[in-house]
């Protein structure tokens, strides 16, 4: 009984939150006739008491008074007749406070509860309120987020919304065809996604300042090392035994041995280690790697010094902390056909 009575709940008060209309709302006159009248005012304080109430305060339509009962109960159940007496007067005022902050609200939820309970089952005009808040309650805000992220001082154009929307209902013409409305979706919504991921990165490089710092002054000092080669990417390489086979290109898989730290010395990755050689297409690796084993004949071994930008960037691997140059000793054994 419960799962049926939290159900429908759901369904009225999500339709019934967006139904505002003017002046006071009643509570209509009880009458317990018969068992149906019966059984249906029960259904309803049901209804109210076990999520509908939670809800609404949770909506902010509600303020909450459960606590101040809760209080003065405890507070009643140990005192003598005559603070028993006190005790409940003042609870009963301050409980009537609370009505009456919540009433102005109270009143429009009402009025949207009634006329939503009853329209017809299958009437478009219920069809359309339930779609409607939908739109208001999750699609818009959502559509919104990926739009503007955080900034909250932007927002989509509810009337625009509507005049594309109900052109297409109408088979009128459309002055967005449909197949570049969607594109146009998601290049902005790429966009938007990009500069989100820029900006997050700039905090972080202000976060992690001393570490990049760090990390390129290493570089820096590592290029002027005798047999340090510096390509143009910013990528480091030394040659610590020359391979005279094939180079692979970005369609090959690698077998390859591999030991990797960070510039402090520490491990956080290696073949080696593990006594296994690793197995992977040319291209599904940082992008240091692929540059590197696109200029290795098999039967190299190399050290490279990969700058954050070619490995992880701004991203948190653990170990591997945003912005870290890593410094990897790989064996190129052979390509995989």
């Amino acid at each position: 009984m419960k799962k049926t009575i939290l159900t429908t709940f759901s369904v009225v008060a999500i339709m019934a939150i967006t139904m505002v209309s003017c002046g006071g709302a009643s509570t209509p006159k009880t009458s317990l006739k018969n068992s149906v009248d019966s059984v249906s005012y029960a259904y309803g304080v049901s209804m109210a008491d076990q999520g509908l109430v939670q809800f609404l305060e949770q909506s902010g339509v509600l303020v909450s008074a459960s606590g101040i009962e809760y209080d003065y109960q405890m507070r009643i159940a140990s005192a003598d007749s005559t603070q028993k007496a006190a005790l409940q007067k003042e609870m009963a005022a301050k409980i009537d406070s609370v009505n009456k902050i919540n009433a102005p609200k109270l009143n429009d939820f009402i009025k949207g509860l009634i006329e939503g309970m009853n329209q017809e089952e299958k009437s478009a005009y219920a069809n359309g309120l339930s779609i409607g808040v939908q739109f208001s309650q999750q699609m818009l805000p959502q559509f919104n987020t990926m739009l503007f992220g955080t900034d909250s001082t932007k927002k989509v154009n509810n009337d625009q919304i509507l005049a594309g929307l109900i052109s297409v209902l109408k088979n009128q013409q459309l002055a967005i065809g449909k197949m570049e409305a969607s594109n146009l979706i998601q290049t902005e919504v790429e966009k938007s996604q990009a500069a989100e991921t820029a900006r997050q990165e700039e905090d972080l490089k202000i976060q992690y300042k001393d570490s990049i710092a760090a990390g390129d002054a290493y570089m820096a000092e590592n290029a002027k090392r005798e047999g340090v080669v510096t390509l143009p990417s910013g990528l480091q390489y030394e040659v610590l035994r020359a391979g005279t086979g094939a180079i692979p290109a970005d369609t090959d898989q690698v077998k390859v041995h591999y030991h990797g730290t960070l510039i402090n010395g520490t491990v956080f990755d290696s073949s080696v280690d593990r006594g296994e050689p690793a197995t992977f297409g040319v291209t599904q690796v940082i992008p240091g790697w692929t540059e590197a084993l696109k200029l290795m004949p098999v039967g190299s071994k190399w050290r490279l010094y990969v700058p954050y930008n070619l490995a992880y960037g701004s991203a948190d691997r653990g170990t591997i902390k945003p912005f870290s140059n890593l410094i990897f000793d790989v064996e190129l054994l052979g390509i995989e056909k």
